[in-house]
């Protein structure tokens, strides 16, 4: 009885034997199943993402190919005025329309920011002209009391936030100066609700243009606007330049030219100095790029002197070389200070 009970006892454990060497292999194809199958997933979520990565890149080498004019930043629809033109403004649009393309191919680092800031503010396009009637775009150019991009007089500039120190002022930087002026633009057409109208207080005044609207309602004029309100000889003269300005911008087909072909994507990035550069000549050895396109880039400067906490606009091709710079001074001036600390002998 004992004997046929220990050979039970025997089978019975051999069986579980079997059996637990049976699941544990069923156990390690299926942990090998879910590691292939994680393989296979990972493998296409890499391959996924890499056709993502090469796509994106494809489509940002596309966008720049094409120059900033054939883009949604200056299509037809960012020209919401529709300005009527006549004879005379046609004509004035013919003689400027070779100044216009001149003064854009100029200061072409200007261009697809200024137009980028009109979009993001959903001001029309048309105003864009009229920076370029009054500098052409210049931020360093003055006239009498007006001065930079905008030609502000300053205390339009100062209501603006625009600030002056030892070795900035806000009125000639062209990027400051532009936020300012959108915004001035917008405040205009919050009170005047025409844009048109808008373009005509940036020249005479917004209390000139509302006593002149005054003036003409009381007239009995239906509609008041900037074609039949009275206005002064000078302000006429700029209306019918701005016109003809806005003009070359939409249709310069028109007037026989074509606009500068100027690269879909920033000109320039911002580079954080944090006092670590003292001067744009500096900044200019240290990156390889150009000292007047480098001035350009930062015209608030009144000098060679940086000012930190403005920082520093590079043109995107040289900015990672003047950090790389700057850091690898960093790193030298940092071990310098580690060898020059005296030793210390503990007795």
């Amino acid at each position: 009885m004992k004997m046929a009970l220990a050979s039970v006892v025997k089978k019975l454990g051999r069986m579980i034997r079997k059996t637990l060497y049976l699941c544990v292999g069923v156990v390690a194809a299926a942990l090998m199943s879910i590691n292939a199958c994680s393989s296979n997933v990972q493998a296409n979520t890499n391959e996924s993402e890499l056709e993502r990565i090469a796509h994106e890149r494809e489509l940002e080498a596309e966008r720049e190919q094409k120059s900033v004019w054939e883009t949604d930043l200056a299509d037809e629809s960012r020209f919401t005025l529709n300005l009527k033109l006549n004879n005379q403004e046609k004509a004035l649009a013919r003689k400027f329309a070779r100044t216009i393309t001149h003064n854009l191919q100029r200061n072409d680092v200007y261009v697809h920011y200024l137009l980028t800031k009109f979009k993001e503010h959903d001001v029309p396009l048309e105003l864009a002209a009229i920076p370029l009637l009054e500098s052409g775009l210049n931020a360093k150019v003055h006239h009498g009391g007006a001065h930079g991009a905008w030609q502000y007089v300053r205390s339009t500039g100062k209501s603006l936030g625009l600030h002056k120190t030892q070795n900035y002022d806000g009125i000639y930087d062209f990027f400051a100066s532009t936020e300012a002026g959108i915004k001035y633009l917008q405040r205009l057409y919050r009170d005047l609700g025409d844009w048109e109208l808008v373009a005509v207080a940036y020249n005479q005044g917004e209390y000139g243009v509302k006593k002149a609207l005054q003036r003409a309602a009381k007239a009995g004029v239906k509609n008041p606007n900037a074609e039949n309100i009275r206005l002064s000889r000078s302000t006429k003269a700029y209306l019918m330049r701005f016109k003809a300005y806005s003009d070359v911008l939409k249709n310069p087909e028109l007037y026989g030219v074509r606009l500068p072909k100027i690269k879909n994507r920033p000109a320039f990035r911002r580079v954080d100095i944090a006092g670590r550069l003292n001067s744009l000549n500096e900044a200019a050895r240290l990156s390889g790029a150009r000292i007047e396109v480098i001035r350009k880039l930062n015209s608030g400067y009144t000098g060679d002197k940086i000012d930190s906490h403005h920082g520093l606009y590079m043109p995107v091709e040289h900015a990672e070389v003047l950090e790389k710079a700057i850091s690898d001074k960093d790193s030298v001036a940092s071990n310098t200070q580690v060898t020059d600390s005296p030793l210390v002998v503990i007795k």
